[in-house]
């Protein structure tokens, strides 16, 4: 690797504990020496983009988010990169999914909303905070970036080995965390993301540190400079990464590890 010139973090996971929160005063002190060395920060989620402006509220000096697994850029909260789903496809997988799979609930997730049809027992949550019921998914006006579905623990791998197994020329599907598995583009993943980030910042992937502990990070750790996989993830996604964190994600995990990489 040569110099270090931007950082790239999951959050669930990661970044942030079990309780979904992180040490907000030491994160922004690591910024700003961050930057004092011209080293950006990027968060690099599947969440939404909304989702993720309203968590980070306290840390404003973010550089860049990669949201909805690599589908969507923004930097200083203008977007540079999207890629979206075909929604007339949508609605076809909307069918076979329901048919096929025992689904807890399937959502979509768009630039104006996150959307489920009426009858979802989805609710507004942690990560859902702008849910639009429609009566049928072909009601949808917006573009979606990204399909997320819930379903029992023990049915996440073979789901996701039939998704990609069955529908791999449109859509791709990796586990996300907390009983969830993301659906993206087929061609669009975080290390996707990051290369276009990369592009705009013009410098290499060889440059980037990315962080992260689940299976829709493997693309990220595999092609980054320095991927490190958290002390608390799967041995794996362990086996992908080049570092693993010495402390987990309860006890700063990523922070400890920026100390140890970058010099203050």
């Amino acid at each position: 690797m040569s110099d270090i010139k931007l950082i790239a973090t999951d959050i669930d996971g990661t970044l942030f504990d079990s309780h979904h929160q992180y040490n907000v005063k030491r994160f922004n002190n690591y910024l700003d020496k961050l930057h004092q060395q011209n080293i950006k920060f990027a968060i690099a989620s599947g969440n939404s983009y909304s989702h993720l402006k309203e968590i980070f509220t306290q840390s404003p000096t973010i550089d860049a988010i990669v949201a909805e697994n690599g589908a969507q850029i923004l930097v200083d909260n203008k977007t540079i990169f999207e890629d979206t789903l075909n929604n007339n496809q949508l609605i076809d997988i909307d069918k076979e999914f329901n048919k096929r799979l025992n689904l807890i609930s399937l959502c979509f997730s768009g630039v104006n909303g996150t959307y489920v049809n009426q009858d979802s027992p989805q609710t507004n949550d942690y990560y859902i905070n702008n849910l639009v019921r429609v009566n049928r998914i072909a009601d949808i006006d917006d573009k979606i970036f990204k399909m997320n579905i819930r379903i029992a623990e023990e049915q996440l791998d073979p789901t996701v080995k039939f998704i990609n197994d069955n529908y791999s020329d449109s859509i791709h599907a990796a586990v996300s965390g907390f009983g969830s598995i993301d659906i993206i583009p087929a061609h669009i993943n975080k290390a996707v993301g990051l290369k276009q980030l990369c592009d705009f910042y013009q410098i290499s992937l060889e440059d980037v540190i990315s962080f992260g502990d689940n299976g829709n990070d493997l693309e990220m750790l595999e092609e980054s400079g320095i991927g490190v996989a958290m002390k608390n993830s799967g041995a794996h996604i362990q086996k992908y990464a080049d570092l693993i964190s010495k402390t987990d994600n309860d006890h700063d995990g990523v922070l400890n590890t920026i100390k140890d990489l970058v010099k203050f």
